[in-house]
């Protein structure tokens, strides 16, 4: 099945975002959001976080697979100029890296290196004391797989329904 072509608008946010705000919820449907680097997968729509195998929100997805995830670019003097995108969809992580040099399937690897480019404290090379964080929040790599992505700039909104393959104006 051919992937739903992103408006313009969608792919400007993803591109230039620097956050995803990810949401799962626990056993007792208690929301959980914590901020995330991300990168987007233009080739199919996807979303990929990294985190620790034991955070909170691991253990939410392996209750509930469900997630909703925003990513939004701000304007302190206009807010009517505040855009962003909100993905509703379903995670999978079923893969576990120990290090991003270690990872032997070609799509991972790419998103390794994407999370490096557009994460430069990622580097391996880097002389920070980052590297040790890294390794606790990078052992698991999460798939987001969209629904539906809801893209507004000010009052103004666009969907775009992956499961109905239109797209609706509201």
């Amino acid at each position: 099945m051919e992937k739903q072509k992103l408006p313009p608008e969608m792919n400007e946010v993803l591109k230039t975002g620097r956050f995803a705000y990810l949401c799962t919820t626990d056993q007792d449907n208690q929301p959980h959001i914590t901020p995330m680097f991300f990168v987007f997968d233009e080739t199919n729509n996807n979303f990929y976080v990294m985190t620790s195998s034991d955070s909170k929100k691991m253990k939410n997805l392996q209750v509930n697979n469900k997630v909703s995830l925003a990513v939004d670019i701000r304007d302190a003097t206009n807010p009517f100029n505040n855009r962003g995108i909100m993905v509703q969809g379903k995670a999978t992580f079923d893969k576990c890296i120990k290090s991003i040099s270690e990872v032997g399937d070609e799509e991972l690897m790419t998103t390794c290196e994407d999370f490096q480019r557009k994460y430069l404290v990622l580097l391996r090379e880097a002389k920070f004391p980052i590297n040790a964080e890294y390794e606790k929040f990078s052992e698991t790599l999460v798939r987001i797989i969209p629904d539906k992505m809801t893209y507004w700039k000010g009052p103004n909104f666009i969907t775009v329904n992956f499961n109905k393959q239109k797209k609706a104006f509201a």
